[in-house]
């Protein structure tokens, strides 16, 4: 009668995932300092030149760039 195998473990599997979860969520977080810190060197937008007849009107609210503020 020949011996039964032993029942291979989920380990390594379950193991790789956690490996591979956390080093997408790391690279995820430097990836977003990354674009971070690039929004924040970006220079200052021009404000739109004014056109000779708009004198005396309110200026216009600038274009927001949609980066977050702190």
């Amino acid at each position: 009668m020949p011996t039964p195998l032993p029942v291979p473990s989920d380990a390594p599997l379950f193991l790789h995932l956690a490996g591979s979860l956390a080093f997408v969520a790391v690279a995820g977080r430097g990836i977003g300092w990354a674009l971070d810190a690039w929004v924040r060197r970006a220079p200052e937008a021009a404000p739109p030149a004014e056109p000779e007849d708009a004198a005396g009107t309110e200026p216009a609210e600038p274009p927001h760039s949609g980066a977050r503020i702190r």
